[in-house]
């Protein structure tokens, strides 16, 4: 038997027809929003910087103006002034406040210890103590102190030496760079 087609050959191969109503539809809100950028870009550079250039020329004419009404011999000796205070400020910085000792000692210094001479290094974290010990159990446990003592970074003892009931001693303390200022 024979097949019959009652379809017509051009219409059995025409292409599919697919809705285009999505790619349409994307690519108006892909345009809209890049049309809105362009136009927030524009605004931007075209009215937003000439206004704040603008702005910022009208504080320095009114900076300029300000400058003009002040003497320039009080303009100079304002500015030695000011220098002279920054390098105040940085000697105070740097000073070394030797009263914060006095704590330190007295926090750790054990009760059969007392001190002769303490000399400060220059560069105010070394602490050189001589002084005396009721024997060498008061001697070792001060320097225990000394090695529990979070002020004090390490310590050696340069010299210990028995003179009657007591021992005479002589330690230099490394101290904690911050305890001075």
């Amino acid at each position: 038997m024979a097949q019959e087609y009652n379809q017509n050959p051009l219409e059995q191969f025409e292409p599919e027809k697919i809705p285009v109503g999505w790619p349409w539809r994307l690519l108006s809100i892909v345009s809209a929003i890049f049309l809105f950028a362009v136009l927030v870009y524009a605004g931007l550079a075209f009215g937003y910087g000439p206004y704040l250039a603008s702005q910022l020329r009208e504080v320095e004419n009114e900076i300029d103006q300000l400058a003009a009404s002040v003497p320039r011999e009080d303009q100079e000796q304002f500015v030695k002034f000011y220098s002279q205070l920054v390098n105040l400020e940085g000697l105070l910085n740097d000073h070394a406040l030797v009263s914060n000792l006095f704590p330190l000692l007295e926090q750790t210094t054990h009760q059969q210890v007392y001190y002769t001479n303490a000399s400060l290094g220059v560069s105010g974290s070394e602490l050189e103590l001589t002084g005396f010990a009721g024997d060498l159990t008061a001697l070792s446990e001060q320097l225990e102190i000394f090695d529990q003592s979070e002020e004090v970074n390490r310590y050696s003892l340069s010299r210990s030496e028995t003179s009657g009931d007591l021992v005479e001693f002589r330690v230099v303390l490394n101290l904690r760079a911050d305890l001075l200022k």
